[in-house]
């Protein structure tokens, strides 16, 4: 395959995996702080606060003018043509990345993304967002999003495009991780110490489809500290930082170990640095203001090596 051909089917594969990682990330978030909506005994000092400012370009007093609007979120965050984040959106994007990499990838994952595309292009969509339909319809796009990842897994070769396409669906992965952890964290000033029980840590762990594991290995403790161990350090996690980064060290060596592109060492050395930042960290000691310095800083060199990362495998010329 020419190397301009072979760019656009990377670029194509490392696109379609990070669109449907958001879309999945987007919408458990949703679920979580939609079921949780209805909880009035629970104190909610955020709503969809967290969700909103993450994924969507709203302002700052947009988002505290509708963040316990659920009928606005559900529509913006789902269908809404002019939010680019929408699940609407994001689906016809992965389509589209779909359909250029169509030989590379299995027909029964054409036909799933296919068929979600169709879904969320329905006319009727929106006005069943306002019925009692609507956990049906957030319920059925999650598992939506939990088949497409089982199609990946069970049914692509685990070749080039397969390396790309983990390495997007990582990258996005982490990103939300971190940014949904200072999310939770910067409303309480990072305080490591404090007695924030675990309700107010619950939708964030959710959010990140990690509650269960955190019940079953943490308890009778102070959850601030704990959670940052769960999300940031914890290598049994698969949505913790670390986790994260660790795989894709190991698709990015295998890119690079074979490549003849000549600055594929130097981003790979780049990437190195990215890792052992959070490796060698000691979250035992870890200071408040060490804790957000580590996000925001992990967070920057990430977005960074993303960039570096889709210069140096997706440039055509």
């Amino acid at each position: 395959m020419k190397a301009n051909m072979l760019s656009r089917v990377a670029d194509g594969m490392f696109w379609l995996n990070r669109y449907m990682e958001r879309t999945d990330g987007m919408l458990l978030t949703l679920n979580t702080s939609y079921i949780l909506s209805f909880d009035k005994e629970t104190d909610d000092c955020q709503g969809y606060k967290p969700l909103l400012k993450y994924y969507t370009d709203l302002t700052h007093d947009q988002i505290n003018e509708v963040q316990y609007d659920t009928n606005f979120v559900l529509k913006y965050i789902i269908c809404d043509s002019l939010n680019h984040n929408s699940v609407k959106n994001l689906v016809i994007k992965a389509r589209e990345n779909a359909r250029g990499s169509q030989d590379k990838i299995t027909k029964e994952l054409w036909e799933h993304i296919n068929s979600l595309y169709h879904f969320m292009n329905s006319p009727d969509l929106p006005k069943k967002l306002e019925t009692s339909d609507a956990l049906k319809i957030v319920n059925k796009l999650n598992k939506d999003l939990l088949l497409y990842n089982g199609i990946l897994h069970v049914t692509m070769p685990r070749g080039l495009g397969w390396s790309f396409s983990n390495i997007g669906k990582l990258i996005e992965r982490c990103l939300q991780t971190i940014s949904m952890t200072q999310a939770y964290y910067a409303p309480i000033n990072y305080n490591l110490g404090g007695n924030e029980d675990v309700m107010y840590w619950r939708r964030l762990l959710l959010s990140l489809s990690g509650y269960e594991l955190y019940l079953k290995s943490y308890s009778n403790i102070k959850h601030n500290r704990k959670v940052v161990q769960h999300v940031i350090f914890n290598q049994d996690f698969a949505h913790s930082v670390i986790f994260t980064l660790e795989l894709i060290n190991k698709y990015l060596d295998c890119l690079v170990k074979d490549s003849e592109i000549s600055d594929a060492r130097k981003l790979y050395n780049q990437f190195g640095r990215l890792k052992s930042y959070v490796d060698f960290t000691d979250y035992h000691h870890l200071t408040d203001k060490q804790l957000e310095e580590v996000l925001e800083t992990t967070k920057a060199q990430l977005n960074q090596f993303s960039i570096d990362f889709s210069k140096l495998f997706f440039s055509y010329t």
